[in-house]
């Protein structure tokens, strides 16, 4: 009940005036009660160098959404030019739902669009021991960021710890490039993930850095080493009109349901020199 009545005072009275939060939990209560933390745009920028069969290469991503009503609908801009390759984009739409999370992914198909649909499933719920390990891992600073003076408070989480409780919430196993769970995790080792908050306790910018090394069926037994960065910025908090990401009901029909989301080769083009390394999964 007292978690309860804080909430609602937060959510009448503002972060803000509640002063400097003491804690992580205090951070987090605030953020939760805030009534536009679902209406924002965001734009994610990730900066993969990949190296592998002497092939070194920086391949930028970046990512434009808008969310609203546990909706979201955005692209993702593949930057390929230092392969000497054309660039890619794809459109996706994506809705938060009690038991999973359905993503809507339309890859370019000449003048059409391809849908499919990848279900996550999220039927398994965060625990108090989850979010207590996860808080715990955390350091919270007051920081004045000259990059963004938007920034008033900084959470600091160590990456594997965000990927276990990630782990903990979605069902099944998780693998990427050969790399089983417990692989993810030793691979990202004691990288960090800041978080920045606002004043008002809303998420401003979250960047990370993680450097991970791939060697199995989904490189053709290639070591293919990956230093990924990633930055975001979230803004415009309560400003998006929720019929602007509505999933479309074309969209909805068309989709094909499927435990492969994005083909690598597709994205990177089959003459590309790094496609024999990265391959379709074996």
């Amino acid at each position: 009940m007292v978690l309860l009545a804080f909430v609602l005072v937060v959510g009448l009275w503002g972060c803000s005036g509640l002063g400097v939060p003491a804690t992580t939990e205090e951070l987090l209560v605030r953020y939760v009660a805030n009534e536009d933390v679902d209406n924002f745009s965001a734009e994610v920028n990730v900066g993969m160098n990949v190296n592998a069969l002497g092939v070194r290469a920086t391949v930028p991503t970046t990512t434009h959404l808008r969310a609203a009503n546990n909706t979201a609908h955005g692209t993702i801009e593949v930057d390929l030019s230092a392969l000497d390759t054309r660039n890619y984009t794809m459109e996706f739409y994506a809705e938060l739902l009690d038991d999973a999370l359905n993503c809507y992914i339309g890859t370019p198909n000449g003048d059409a669009t391809t849908w499919k649909l990848w279900k996550i499933d999220m039927t398994s719920k965060i625990d108090i021991r989850t979010i207590t390990e996860l808080l715990s891992a955390s350091e919270l600073t007051v920081i004045a960021k000259d990059s963004d003076d938007k920034v008033a408070y900084e959470l600091t989480v160590p990456t594997a710890k965000v990927l276990e409780t990630t782990f903990d919430i979605t069902a099944g196993s998780a693998e990427l490039g050969g790399l089983n769970e417990q692989g993810i995790l030793d691979a990202v080792g004691k990288d960090k993930v800041r978080v920045g908050f606002t004043e008002d306790c809303l998420m401003r910018s979250i960047d990370s850095r993680a450097m991970l090394t791939f060697k199995g069926a989904e490189t053709n037994n290639v070591v293919v080493r990956t230093g990924i960065d990633v930055s975001a910025t979230l803004d415009d908090y309560g400003k998006v009109d929720p019929a602007e990401v509505a999933i479309p009901n074309e969209v909805r029909e068309a989709a094909v349901r499927t435990d492969e989301p994005v083909d690598v080769i597709e994205v990177i083009g089959a003459d590309s020199p790094l496609a024999g390394a990265v391959g379709k999964r074996m």
